[in-house]
């Protein structure tokens, strides 16, 4: 329950900087986008581009866990072929053996 009550917090304060640093870089900037020219304020300009680096940094995250958890679920499954083999070397070994 604090955590989430921290989490709030903590988004909520990053709101108010982020819209107070929008009012206060109020300057009018063209923004090029290749295929378009877009008038926009310098701060709501950065807070953008911030918001999409975030969000490709997200994406990049998130992929890397997709193959590690891909490389665990492969290595989890020649790990239990490998205790079975074990197991069943074992029941094979001699009498003398054991």
């Amino acid at each position: 329950m604090l955590r989430r009550l921290t989490l709030v917090f903590f988004l909520l304060l990053l709101a108010l900087v982020c819209a107070g640093f929008v009012r206060l870089n109020g300057a009018a900037v063209p923004v090029d986008l290749f295929f378009a020219v877009i008038p926009a304020t310098l701060g709501a300009a950065l807070v953008v581009a911030f918001l999409a680096g975030w969000l490709m940094a997200v994406l990049g995250a998130l992929f890397w866990v997709t193959r590690l958890a891909r490389e665990r679920r492969e290595l989890a499954r020649a790990l239990r072929l490998a205790e079975g083999e074990i197991k069943s070397l074992r029941s094979m070994a001699p009498a003398h053996a054991r």
